[in-house]
C-alpha cells in the first residue's frame, strides 16, 4: 500500500442523511441502506494507518458520520493485460474524523494541489483504522490478513517521524540532483523536476507534479543518521550506474 496515492472507499449510504438542497441533493430512490463506492486521494502513515482529507458536503462523509465502518480498496493492478493477475487489497475499519497537525501536512507534501481547499471549513482529516485485511495477489492467491501484520511498529522511529518535514525540506532544496538521479537511474523514471514528498521507515516517496513514484531502503531506518546514510548510498549506486 506504500506507493498509493488513491483508493476506493466503500460506505453505507444512507438517505437520510443529506438534504435535498445540498450540493448534489440525495437520492431519490433509495428507501434503505445500500454499498456507496467512490475514490479518494489518501496518504499512509509511518505505520501505514491510511489517512484521507474529505468534504463534509460528500455522500461518503456524510455516510460515514451515520455508519463509521468502511472498506477501503488499494488497486495494484495497472500494467498487467489481465487485471484479475495483479494485486490488490481491501481493508476492512472504521473512518473518523481527526485533528493531527503533522498528518495533514504529511497528506498536502503528497498532493500538493489539495493546499487550494484544505483551509476550507468543510473538509477535514480522517484516519482510518484497520481492523482486518484481504490480500489478493493474484488469481486463486488471496488470505485474509489481520492488522498487526499489516502495519509497521514505529515504536522506534519517533526521531524519524519528528525530523520528516526538515528531511523532506533539506533534499529539496540541497540535494535535488542526487533525488534526479536516483529517479532516473535507480527507479527508471523519465527525466523532470523529481521532489521528495515523504520519507518513513520503509523508504520515501518522491513526484514531478504528475507522477508519483516510491523507493525503498534495503532495511528499515529509524531516525535521521540511519535515513542520511541510507538516501547516501542511493545516490552513490545511482551514479555509480550513469
Amino acid at each position: 500500500m506504500r506507493w498509493a496515492t488513491k483508493a476506493y472507499i466503500a460506505t453505507e449510504l444512507s438517505p437520510d442523511t443529506k438534504a435535498t438542497d445540498a450540493p448534489g441533493g440525495k437520492a431519490t430512490t433509495v428507501t434503505s441502506s445500500h454499498p456507496y463506492a467512490s475514490l479518494s486521494l489518501v496518504v499512509l502513515d509511518h505505520d501505514a494507518t491510511p489517512y484521507m482529507m474529505l468534504s463534509d458536503l460528500a455522500d461518503h462523509s456524510q455516510n460515514m458520520a451515520h455508519n463509521p465502518k468502511t472498506g477501503i480498496l488499494f488497486d495494484g493492478t495497472a500494467g498487467y493485460r489481465d487485471p484479475l493477475a495483479g494485486g490488490r487489497v481491501t481493508l476492512i475499519g472504521t473512518m473518523q474524523k481527526v485533528n493531527d497537525e503533522r498528518m495533514l501536512q504529511r497528506f498536502l507534501a503528497r498532493h500538493p494541489a489539495s493546499k487550494l481547499y484544505a483551509g476550507f471549513k468543510d473538509f477535514s482529516l480522517y484516519r482510518y483504522d484497520i481492523q482486518e485485511a484481504h490480500l489478493i495477489g493474484g488469481f486463486a492467491k488471496a488470505i485474509w490478513v489481520p492488522a498487526e501484520d499489516l502495519k509497521l511498529d514505529c515504536t522506534g522511529s519517533q526521531e524519524l517521524i519528528a525530523a520528516e518535514t526538515s528531511i523532506i525540506d533539506h533534499m529539496n532544496s540541497d540535494h535535488s540532483d542526487a533525488i534526479s538521479v536516483i529517479a532516473e537511474q535507480t527507479l527508471q523514471l523519465d527525466p523532470g523536476k523529481w521532489r521528495m514528498c515523504g520519507i518513513d521507515p520503509e523508504g520515501w516517496d518522491l513526484h514531478n507534479g504528475h507522477v508519483h513514484a516510491r523507493c525503498t531502503f534495503d532495511q528499515l531506518v529509524t531516525n535521521t543518521s540511519e535515513a542520511r546514510n541510507a538516501l547516501v548510498s542511493q545516490t552513490k549506486q545511482a551514479r555509480a550506474s550513469q
